[in-house]
């Protein structure tokens, strides 16, 4: 009869642990509003916290280099966005409002302050987003070769083009195909590129893609006047950035221009990247008076 007791006691108490550890998010794991899980890295330390988010198409590891340099004096947290690296993909709204409330709830998750947020290509309209739902956690924002000319509009038929050669990229990759996207180290890059892409199920990819233009065409410039924090832009001279344009709305608005590079700038010219960046940040501390 003792041992049946014990015998139960034991079941009883590993049913509530497992129990209570099915009910515990892990660590490196938030959940988005809409029962999406949300995948994220974090390394080093530091009051100021650095929020990378990774573009289309490709996940958190595309920040590699950051991170190593970075994480050595501050906090670094890189994301996956939901349909991307071990993020999930079961939702319907594939938005750049709804990727924007996902880096929120991972910065509400962490508690964080003193947030600097870098957003490439994509990422750039995310952290637009999310900057606007925790702006008082937000020190500054950085876009990585994104919104270069703020007032561009993109017709119909331009979104159409644009969807078939993007989506063409991520389901038939060449080497070719690849060429403005980095000009150093191509084949290197391209194998990289390559193992963020295949035998990974696209879900949501089309959806992201075709409303970051809609989100460029309705709502990048109401977002960007609502942004409390300053904003710097580090760019590839690929494609001229239009600063007096984007001044008529961000009034303190700064440009970095990378010459010789494509559109992975921090791939193709790491040190520069990261030289660039940390002199934003320091811009940034040195405006909030964060020291």
């Amino acid at each position: 009869m003792k041992r049946k007791i014990i015998f139960l006691g034991c079941y009883i108490i590993s049913l509530l642990l497992i129990i209570y550890g099915c009910t515990i998010e892990p660590d490196n794991v938030a959940i988005s509003s809409d029962g999406v899980k949300i995948s994220f890295n974090k390394q080093g330390e530091g009051e100021l916290t650095l929020v990378l988010i990774h573009g289309w198409s490709n996940n958190r590891s595309i920040w590699d280099a950051q991170v190593s340099h970075f994480s050595k004096k501050y906090k670094v947290i890189t994301v996956d966005l939901p349909g991307f690296g071990e993020s999930g993909n079961n939702r319907q709204t594939w938005t750049m409002a709804s990727f924007g409330e996902d880096v929120a709830t991972v910065i509400n998750k962490l508690d964080l302050d003193q947030v600097v947020l870098v957003g490439f290509s994509m990422g750039a309209p995310v952290i637009i987003e999310t900057a606007n739902k925790v702006p008082k956690r937000v020190a500054g924002l950085v876009l990585v070769d994104e919104l270069h000319n703020i007032e561009m509009h993109y017709p119909p038929e331009v979104i159409t083009f644009m969807d078939s050669v993007y989506m063409d990229v991520v389901t038939n990759p060449t080497i070719d195909k690849m060429k403005p996207f980095f000009r150093k180290n191509t084949e290197a890059s391209f194998e990289r590129f390559l193992s963020m892409i295949n035998d990974v199920p696209k879900i949501g990819w089309r959806e992201s893609l075709n409303d970051i233009f809609r989100w460029l065409n309705e709502d990048c410039i109401e977002s960007l006047t609502k942004i409390q924090a300053p904003i710097i832009s580090i760019n590839s001279d690929q494609t001229p950035t239009n600063v007096e344009s984007f001044m008529k709305y961000v009034p303190s608005f700064k440009a970095k221009i990378i010459p010789d590079v494509g559109h992975v700038v921090f791939w193709d010219a790491p040190e520069e990247f990261n030289r660039l960046l940390e002199e934003s940040i320091q811009e940034f501390i040195n405006e909030s008076k964060l020291e």
